[in-house]
């Protein structure tokens, strides 16, 4: 692990042009509507930083740590009292469409790897559902190709949200809208995340725990939303600084001859998004039978997006949320905590094809 050291004079200019940059396609984003606009403007200013300004920066591993520890909290905000009882209920659907979901995300990814060239871990860590933050975090800690994988995550939480608005809006909406519990702003839940964001410095030196800088707090964040123990609060301006750490932590980790390899990849990318959309209306249609759903709620609880998005637009569309929030959670918990494990099981007892990745990744030796 690097230490924190001041900068000279001439990184500290490129740390403030690297900044402004980033400030401004941040803005530019959001004024475009795009989604994850945060994560996005870090890793595009991180990007053309490293490709066309030819800047060797890195995030303070300090930062990216406390940065790994706010979106572990705020994943456990979208945790709310009563959703447990809510698993439980329907735990027996809730695992076979994890499972389900699981395996159409190996599938594409072995698909990925086999016919575009794409290195197991990445491509199979780039097609998990879940909260694309935390699979570039992982991917990262775990040395690998975060690049590759933050490019199919977030290129498929683009295509999720446009996909998943234009279909939910086509659906019959839900009879009723759930109600909505509002966030506490409180100085106890905001001291409470902030102590746990903190506990991110000292789980992230437990080395047999990959990324523990966010899991830990997310496990600890998840026991107490989940419990109603007390309520979480990440206030929004931390979490935009939070996911632009995160998207500069990628960005930056590009270089020209790695850029020409991530626009060749593209169509492929596109296709996949295509694919697991389509699967998971299939597993839709399938579990509006099953409960006699109404087809939003149905969609929003199997499509392959992030958890707070699909949250949203159960509200949007007066879905049954408290329904989507389950489903969503456990394949959200899923991925975090068993996807590395049964990826590293996967990888032994199945053939995949052997790919040189185009540049190494050191996370703890690169870091400047």
């Amino acid at each position: 692990m690097s230490r924190f050291r001041l900068p000279t004079p001439a990184r500290a200019r490129q740390w403030a042009g690297v900044t402004l940059l980033v400030c401004l396609l941040w803005g530019l984003f959001v004024l475009l509507g795009f989604p994850a606009a945060p994560l996005l403007g870090g890793m595009a200013g991180g990007m053309i930083a490293a490709t066309a300004g030819g800047v060797s920066l890195r995030n303070p591993r300090p930062v990216y740590v406390l940065a790994q520890g706010a979106a572990g909290v705020f994943i456990a905000t979208s945790l709310k009292p009563g959703i447990y009882t809510d698993m439980a209920a329907h735990l027996p659907l809730v695992a076979l469409v994890t499972a389900m979901t699981l395996a159409i995300s190996f599938a594409t990814g072995w698909a990925l790897n086999r016919w575009a060239g794409i290195a197991a871990d990445a491509a199979v860590f780039g097609s998990l559902p879940g909260m694309s933050g935390a699979m570039v975090i992982i991917a990262h800690e775990r040395g690998i190709d975060s690049r590759i994988v933050a490019l199919m995550q977030y290129c498929r939480l683009a295509f999720v949200i446009i996909a998943v608005t234009f279909v939910s809006r086509l659906l019959p909406e839900g009879p009723t809208a759930a109600p909505v519990i509002p966030v506490s702003s409180e100085p106890q839940a905001l001291a409470l995340s902030l102590g746990l964001i903190l506990l991110s410095l000292a789980s992230a030196r437990l080395k047999w725990l990959p990324a523990g800088g966010m899991l830990v707090p997310m496990v600890l964040g998840a026991l107490i939303e989940g419990f109603g123990l007390a309520r979480l609060w990440v206030p929004p301006r931390l979490l935009d600084l939070t996911f632009i750490i995160i998207g500069m932590e990628v960005g930056l980790l590009f270089t020209r001859q790695m850029l020409g390899h991530v626009i060749r990849l593209m169509p492929v990318v596109l296709l996949a998004n295509v694919v697991m959309l389509a699967c998971g209306g299939v597993l839709a249609a399938g579990l509006a039978v099953a409960l006699g759903l109404d087809p939003a709620t149905a969609f929003l609880s199997t499509a392959p997006g992030s958890i707070e998005t699909m949250s949203l637009l159960a509200v949007a569309s007066h879905a049954n949320v408290s329904i989507v929030l389950a489903f969503q959670t456990v394949r959200l918990l899923t991925v975090v905590l068993c996807g590395p494990s049964i990826l590293h099981l996967l990888l032994q007892r199945i053939s995949w094809r052997r790919v040189a990745p185009a540049a190494e990744i050191h996370p703890e030796g690169s870091r400047q």
